[in-house]
């Protein structure tokens, strides 16, 4: 039996509550029933020398019996032992094989040679430099460089605080073993000890960290005391006064002070400082009405941050003091990890893409902002945190409702029209922006798309450019469910599935090879039927760059950075074979382009593109028949059914 699914089988096992049948745990290891027997048969005689059987019984299925914890404990940290000194074993997949060598250099202080590696992986000199681009891309992430060097082969450079930030990734943070069994080995002894050291020092000193931010603490801690146990690192690192300042680096001197006397481990004044970026960096800011926007900076920034939001997405947060608040309190932090080049993950970021893709575009538009004011990038994690905050702002607007501004025509004066204002005011009070009373003669010589509907007390015998709604001088019940419908009707009708999806934009035969290539193409073919500006694929690329617009289920979202073209449309590639976007293979693209001024965005982007990523079946069925018009069935029946159920979202 292989160690690597033996660990896998003991992860599962010890994971469930219940038995478990041969057919669901085979699905899950990837292997037969047969081949699962053989493989307990194999194993019966070493797992019972550490006291663990796995019971099988007959139509109830597997589960794990532990008879000696002590013994149990020991094996669990001799298979890991075995799996970090071969690093998981050697890897298949290329995938498997970039994390595999990123370990491997994190673990080698000297240079590797590219046969030696070859050679240990048995992979060919082009598959393995296929493998070491990927390698670049994700050390980049940590400001880490893959160094060469003529006749003596490859290894990491760049500060030991960035490399332990990748070391926290992926040997604590992956979804391998090592994460699975930290909490059942001894190596949790130490990070219980760790954790209860800084928990204590938190609390005597009333200084708040999030959840996450703790945890990634306690891991950080322990990675530095596993290298200053090794050997003392000599590094350089440009000291900031403001953080050697801070009561942040006093509480670092604290938390050093206390390890080295639990784990007899001097702290340099480098780890130290260190310590305070991290503290510095996943603090929670405390709310204080007083001092909360003495920050004139982040008070500019966050008001830019919503004018472009109104402007792009037609959307005014500007009364939304919860939102203002949430983002004064985030920025703070962030931008000292934007400051100090320090990585942070975020668990939710693929939720938060699919089923919150405005907020997420907002964050995006967020991350634009900051970068020309403070010339950071923001990663995609980041970014994600952040649509967490504009997600619960857009809970919030569509539970209230954007308010309308509304024509009132009345013929029987001014008198009667200012009644019928008092009593439209007062029943809808919080559904209205402004109100405009005129004499229909003067309707045409109004500028009408400033506004959301007419009220007309009189027929109107000539067309108009918004909506007009006759209603009884004295409002009648007829009139009032009219009203209530257009006060308080919270999405748009799903007839855009038409008007947006045209045959000429459905493509089925793209040459593309490369997501560049197939986004070029698209842009090229579409500019031969609609007007689009000359930056349009530039935008489309720029989005891309701050995160990647793949969501699963073989599809991708393109579109450019902010709405650029006069009027809304989908194209829609698919393509004959899957196309590697970045880490995803897509099969079917859909190109977004959001009219300028619109106020369609929410609608179009979150209800109904978006519901394509959870839907496997409506896929496959477009599989089978890849046309428009399949396509245009599927929208509209998704549409239909999100009529009559509320989709689940993050926020329930």
């Amino acid at each position: 039996m292989e160690q690597k699914r033996m660990i896998k089988m003991m992860r599962i096992l010890s994971q469930t509550n219940e038995p478990m049948t041969g057919p669901q745990l085979s699905e899950k290891l990837g292997i037969t029933v047969r081949t699962l027997r053989n493989d307990l048969k194999e194993y019966k005689k070493e797992l019972g020398k550490y006291g663990i059987e796995v019971i099988s019984k007959h139509a109830v299925g597997y589960s794990l019996l532990i008879n000696d914890e002590e013994k149990y404990y020991q094996f669990l940290e001799k298979m890991m032992k075995e799996e970090s000194e071969n690093q998981m074993l050697i890897p298949i997949y290329p995938q498997d094989r970039v994390h595999y060598l990123i370990r491997m250099f994190l673990t080698q202080n000297d240079y590797i040679k590219i046969d030696d590696i070859c050679e240990k992986i048995f992979v060919s000199r082009s598959t393995l430099s296929n493998d070491l681009k990927e390698v670049r891309e994700k050390l980049q992430f940590f400001h880490l460089d893959l160094e060469t060097k003529p006749a003596y082969g490859l290894k990491i450079t760049g500060s030991e605080f960035h490399k332990r930030s990748c070391i926290s990734q992926y040997f604590f943070h992956t979804n391998g073993n090592d994460d699975i069994f930290l909490s059942q080995t001894k190596t949790t002894k130490q990070q219980e000890k760790i954790a209860n050291i800084l928990y204590n020092i938190m609390v005597s000193e009333s200084f708040k960290l999030t959840d996450i931010g703790f945890q990634n603490l306690v891991i950080h801690l322990m990675i530095a005391i596993m290298r200053l146990q090794e050997k003392p690192k000599q590094t350089t690192y440009e000291y900031d006064v403001h953080i050697k300042e801070s009561r942040e680096y006093e509480i670092a001197n604290m938390i050093a002070t206390q390890l080295n006397n639990e784990f007899h481990v001097e702290f340099p004044e480098v780890e130290i400082y260190y310590i305070a970026l991290h503290l510095s960096g996943k603090k929670v800011v405390q709310y204080n009405s007083n001092t909360l926007f003495m920050n004139t900076d982040y008070e500019e920034l966050i008001q830019q941050v919503i004018k472009d939001i109104q402007d792009k997405y037609q959307i005014d947060f500007s009364a939304d003091l919860d939102l203002q608040t949430a983002l004064a309190l985030h920025i703070q932090p962030m931008l000292n990890r934007l400051k100090y080049d320090m990585v942070i993950q975020n668990p939710l970021l693929e939720q938060i893409k699919i089923e919150s893709p405005v907020a997420f575009e907002m964050g995006v538009l967020t991350a634009n902002v900051i970068e020309k004011r403070y010339q950071k990038t923001m990663s995609e994690n980041e970014i994600g945190y952040i649509a967490l905050h504009f997600a619960l702002a857009i809970e919030r607007y569509q539970q209230q409702g954007p308010k309308k501004n509304i024509i009132i025509i009345c013929a029987s004066g001014m008198g009667s029209s200012q009644i019928l204002q008092y009593k439209i005011r007062q029943k809808f009070k919080d559904c209205i922006q402004s109100i405009y009373v005129t004499e229909l003669y003067e309707l045409s010589n109004i500028d009408q798309r400033a506004y959301d509907f007419i009220l007309s007390t009189v027929p109107i015998p000539f067309p108009t450019e918004i909506p007009a709604i006759h209603v009884q001088y004295f409002l009648n019940d007829e009139d009032m469910i009219s009203l209530s419908e257009a006060f308080l009707e919270q999405s748009e009708t799903m007839s855009f599935i038409d008007q947006y999806f045209d045959q000429d934009l459905f493509y089925d035969d793209l040459k593309g090879k490369t997501k560049e290539e197939l986004i070029h193409e698209m842009c090229q073919r579409i500019s031969q039927l609609k007007k689009v500006p000359e930056n349009f694929e530039e935008q489309i690329l720029k989005r891309e760059h701050y995160s990647v617009t793949e969501f699963g289920n073989a599809i991708a979202l393109p579109h450019p950075m902010k709405p650029i073209t006069d009027e809304t449309f989908v194209a829609v590639g698919i393509l004959k074979k899957p196309v590697r976007w970045y880490k995803q293979n897509i099969k079917y693209i859909f190109l977004l382009s959001i009219q300028k001024d619109s106020k369609e965005a929410l609608g179009l982007l979150h209800e109904t593109l978006s519901s394509l990523v959870f839907d496997k079946k409506a896929m496959q069925s477009l599989e089978k028949n890849p046309t428009l018009n399949h396509l245009k069935h599927i929208l509209s029946k998704i549409a239909e059914e999100q009529k009559e159920n509320d989709i689940d979202t993050l926020f329930g």
